[in-house]
């Protein structure tokens, strides 16, 4: 996920994990299908859509999905819980969806990670999550901090969640900077200069909800938004300062 920016359809992903969730926590098995659509941050790629499987397992300690790898709840009281896990992460573009991307490559890789979060009071929830990425790709680290209030409007429930994300040196320059191996000259078309942007903290917001359609079928809706700070936009491969994405998925828990 090819969606324009892979990172937000994963955020969105784990939005309908979450959603999952909540709606049944007895139900150890779901399947389903999402679909997933986006605007591109990167320059000149188009928005696109795709249809994304959704497989989740969960028992009292473990979580396998195929967005969001295999956590290990360590600690749960009912209102403070710690989880460990490890995470794909696929490429955020491809350099082929761009002149502008033309021979820049980026890799699938993998995050450790350690979740953390905690019921502040009735619906609002606030969760920590620190990733180290461990398939030596780029050796970069990030943060994600973020409140989740849920939130019943006619006996409709809507989850929404404000946030945002750390990405220390070497990750914000894996997803928006320019390598020296990467530069091209202005002469030649779509020409390329050497860029590192830094450590970068990207804001977000997104709205969820969840309908019930039969006993052990659910539909889930998401929309979200994210915001770029001024040294990820100034990078010659980023061509907008937001970027948003929706998805509709339906699943069948067992």
């Amino acid at each position: 996920m090819q969606i324009s920016a892979i990172t937000y359809l994963a955020i969105s992903l784990l939005t309908l994990s979450v959603g999952a969730s909540l709606a049944d926590e007895k139900s150890n098995f779901t399947v389903g299908l999402a679909v997933v659509g986006g605007s591109s941050i990167y320059s000149n790629v188009a928005s696109k859509a795709a249809v994304m499987p959704f497989i989740n397992y969960k028992s009292e300690k473990i979580e396998i999905s195929v967005q969001n790898g295999l956590s290990y709840k360590l600690f749960d009281d009912g209102k403070f819980a710690i989880r460990a896990s490890i995470a794909p992460r696929f490429s955020p573009y491809k350099s082929s969806s761009s002149l502008d991307l033309s021979g820049m490559k980026r890799e699938m890789f993998y995050d450790s990670n350690l979740n953390i979060s905690y019921i502040v009071s009735r619906g609002l929830t606030a969760k920590l999550g620190i990733s180290g990425e461990v398939s030596n790709e780029f050796n970069g680290n990030a943060a994600d901090l973020s409140f989740s209030q849920f939130i019943p409007i006619s006996g409709q429930p809507f989850i929404i969640t404000a946030g945002a994300k750390w990405f220390d040196a070497n990750r914000a320059n894996y997803y928006y900077g320019v390598n020296p191996s990467e530069v091209r000259d202005a002469g030649m078309s779509g020409g390329r200069d050497l860029y590192a942007p830094g450590s970068a903290t990207l804001p977000y917001v997104s709205l969820s909800t969840f309908f019930t359609l039969a006993e052990n079928t659910s539909l889930f809706a998401n929309i979200g938004m994210n915001f770029l700070p001024t040294n990820i936009v100034d990078s010659p491969i980023i061509g907008q300062s937001s970027s948003t994405s929706t998805l509709v998925g339906l699943n069948y828990k067992f």
